[in-house]
């Protein structure tokens, strides 16, 4: 058995979920000890596409006219594509009904929660849909004094820092992790991409008016640098399909704040390895219980530890090679 992982424009995608997603993947299938490629001419029995664009969906119809077996992996859905770029809301209905029909061209489906698998059945995706992690590098996501240090002297950070990964969209919840700044005196920190030239005109708004206790870093090389110097994980996202990052902020454990929503539901559970608000109000009360106790960290960080071992790449890749030889045997 030998797996083709395919990822459409991936020099453009290594910054993100998706990049880190396929990464992921490729590492679990060595740790397992499957043979894959990234090489279209070479032979594979299974080609797994990580990508919506139309020459992803061109290949997937030419490799099932060659008799192999198409996995489509759904990180994409029209509801995470809303509040995301300019114009994402007026091009999500249409994207969904292209969703529907992209995602139906698979011999199976993969999501990585079960909150997207009833999303793309609501959309009327009929192919069968298997829940699989996008899992974490536990060996990569290690916390480190060294880099800590590092960190916090380039940055001139004190005290209990918060802080979010993920890409400057209005889904992610900047105006949430703003709000909060406002009220607490603590520095506060966002990693993340802008493309100023797709940028949601409110994003520039939100960031150009942002207290002076918040920084944003567009990019930082070693990304466990950041998780290892900063010290809460303020997640407010609205909208996720798994939230890779969380997994990552675990891994190196960190507290989490998140916002409750349905893709947690079952694997994030409030005051065990996180703690869920619902509006700005609640994510301002919780914050301040992070702050202020140490224990309630080291108990969230210590649980959130544990789970990311559940979402290690050795055993993702178990599951992910015994999907592959069941659809192999259909």
């Amino acid at each position: 058995m030998k797996i083709c992982y395919y990822l459409e424009l991936e020099s453009m995608l290594k910054v993100g979920g998706i990049g880190a997603a396929i990464d992921n993947q490729r590492k679990s299938m060595d740790l397992n000890n499957v043979p894959h490629t990234s090489n279209l001419k070479e032979d594979f029995d299974i080609i797994h596409i990580n990508i919506i664009g139309l020459k992803s969906l061109y290949i997937a119809k030419k490799m099932k006219k060659l008799g192999k077996k198409v996995v489509l992996h759904a990180h994409v859905t029209a509801d995470d594509f809303r509040d995301s770029y300019h114009f994402s809301n007026s091009i999500a209905p249409f994207l969904q009904r292209y969703l529907t029909y992209y995602y139906n061209q698979a011999d199976l489906v993969l999501c990585p929660s079960e909150y997207t698998r009833r999303v793309l059945k609501g959309y009327g995706v009929n192919k069968e849909i298997r829940v699989i992690s996008n899992g974490v590098d536990i060996e990569k996501f290690k916390s480190s004094e060294k880099k800590r240090k590092e960190f916090r002297e380039e940055f001139s950070l004190e005290g209990m820092v918060p802080f979010s990964v993920g890409h400057l969209f209005i889904r992610k919840g900047i105006q949430s992790f703003i709000n909060i700044a406002r009220e607490i005196d603590n520095r506060f920190i966002w990693i993340g991409r802008r493309y100023r030239w797709l940028e949601d005109p409110r994003v520039k708004k939100l960031v150009n008016e942002a207290p002076k206790n918040v920084t944003f870093i567009d990019y930082i090389d070693d990304i466990v640098s950041a998780y290892s110097g900063c010290d809460i994980f303020f997640f407010p996202s609205h909208c996720e399909n798994q939230g890779i990052v969380l997994l990552e902020a675990s891994a190196c454990e960190k507290p989490i704040l998140v916002r409750d929503i349905p893709t947690y539901n079952g694997w994030l559970k409030d005051d065990y390895n996180c703690l869920k608000a619902r509006d700005d109000e609640e994510f301002g009360i919780q914050l301040k219980r992070l702050i202020d106790d140490e224990w309630l960290r080291h108990r969230l960080a210590r649980n959130a530890f544990k789970l990311s071992r559940e979402h290690s790449l050795q055993k993702v890749g178990a599951r992910l090679k015994a999907i592959y030889e069941y659809l192999l045997k259909k």
